[in-house]
């Protein structure tokens, strides 16, 4: 089986606060619209709009927390983001949804990303943060370059989180699958 369920049956009646995390370029955004698309009353919300400013400048760290803080206490979300956020947010979570597909698909996703929004913002950042291969290449390299220790402390994370549903999604089908129950999970 190529997706890693370890769900306790109780979580599974009753998912409203998701979080789908994974390193750069894994399709976070991607599969938080998704979710979204089948139950549009549970909004998105993207760690990148929380710790962003404009031109891709972060905002201080006090200040992203408190904004985390606020959204996490809510009754339902889809909280799409890197591993940063998850220390803070993984203890409010009914699901914890790790992308974590081969390398060469990540790297094509990296690659192929900035062309897709070239000279725009992306749907899920906060207005001024634009796309231009050069900048987002740079930011991809870093990123590959980190991809062990980022995908260590999402392990460590991943296997540590207890009483929530845990899926690791390494392909469309395990991603299919999630999407399915979360539809199935309306009521």
């Amino acid at each position: 089986m190529d997706i890693l369920l370890l769900a306790k049956a109780s979580c599974e009646g009753d998912l409203k606060k998701v979080i789908v995390t994974g390193t750069n370029g894994t399709g976070k955004s991607h599969l938080a619209a998704r979710l979204a698309s089948v139950r549009p009353e549970v909004p998105v919300v993207s760690f990148d709009a929380i710790k962003l400013r404009t031109n891709w400048q972060q905002r201080p760290r006090p200040e992203i927390a408190s904004a985390l803080a606020v959204e996490i206490e809510k009754s339902a979300w889809i909280l799409e983001g890197g591993p940063s956020l998850l220390f803070q947010a993984v203890e409010k979570a009914d699901a914890l949804i790790w992308l974590d597909p081969p390398e060469y698909v990540r790297a094509w996703q990296l690659a192929t990303r900035p062309w897709k929004f070239l000279g725009k913002t992306r749907p899920e950042l906060p207005d001024g943060n634009v796309d231009w291969p050069w900048q987002q290449y740079k930011f991809a390299i870093r990123s590959l370059k980190n991809r062990s220790k980022f995908r260590t402390y999402i392990s460590e994370v991943f296997e540590s989180a207890d009483d929530i549903d845990k899926r690791r999604c390494r392909n469309k089908r395990d991603r299919n699958s999630f999407i399915n129950q979360w539809a199935n999970n309306s009521g």
